[in-house]
């Protein structure tokens, strides 16, 4: 009889304490929340294995709750709730990442297209400056079988006014600008303008309009021929008319 008791008193302090522990809805509907915002986001694609984490604990959860339980169940809707947030985080995080490198590479794409088209445009104006010393040429040519030959002194040639800057010309390369009588007169002479002005020039086949550059007067004669010998040998701007 006595034992009877004391298992009848066990059972009935089982059957309270169970009583009190009340099945964890609030969590349970915390966890469905954050699993299912991390699944809307795109984590079963960008964090697959903390989203599955939480999806197979959440299941669980939800079992244990129908079984009864409930104090496993909260401590599976913790780890539920943790692993969906951290696919949630993590998603968002690799998104952010994905888009700032699409963004980069349009960025790269754009300024390649801008590069091109300068490029484009540069080698346009050269083309009608060709051709118009082209037919200039031809001009002077037709003019020069039919006029009569009369001979005439020469005027005393005069000596071009030497300058220590020089502005960039539309369509003009460094070449040019060293051909010009006022610079040095010999375009083989480029590399001493390029060295001079780095701070401008950082490619010295792109040069623009309006651009104001330094001209080294204070060369030798053997950095000057130093220079002729570089523009020979890297052949950027050809034909190159030699002194």
């Amino acid at each position: 009889m006595q034992m009877f008791y004391r298992l009848f008193v066990v059972a009935a302090l089982v059957f309270i304490v169970s009583g009190c522990v009340k099945p964890p809805l609030e969590s349970l509907e915390g966890a469905r929340d954050v699993v299912a915002r991390a699944y809307a986001v795109g984590a079963s694609q960008y964090a697959p294995g903390e989203y599955q984490l939480a999806s197979s604990a959440l299941q669980a959860a939800e079992l244990q709750v129908e079984n009864g339980e409930h104090r496993r169940a909260a401590r599976t809707l913790d780890l539920a709730r943790r692993y969906a947030q951290e696919a949630l985080d993590l998603t968002i995080k690799r998104k952010q990442q994905l888009l700032a490198e699409q963004k980069k590479i349009e960025e790269e794409k754009r300024l390649l297209e801008v590069l091109k088209q300068r490029e484009i445009e540069r080698q346009a104006l050269l083309e009608l400056q060709r051709e118009k010393k082209r037919k200039e040429e031809a001009a002077k040519s037709v003019a020069k079988k039919t006029a009569p030959v009369i001979k005439k002194t020469s005027p005393p040639k005069v000596e071009p006014v030497l300058v220590d800057t020089v502005e960039v010309q539309s369509g003009e390369n460094l070449a040019e600008i060293a051909a010009r009588e006022e610079v040095y007169g010999d375009a083989l002479l480029w590399p001493l303008i390029y060295k001079a002005n780095r701070d401008q020039i950082k490619d010295p086949k792109e040069i623009f309009s309006g651009q104001s550059f330094v001209i080294p007067r204070d060369k030798t004669r053997d950095e000057a021929d130093a220079a002729r010998q570089e523009a020979r040998e890297l052949g950027l701007f050809l034909p190159v008319t030699e002194k």
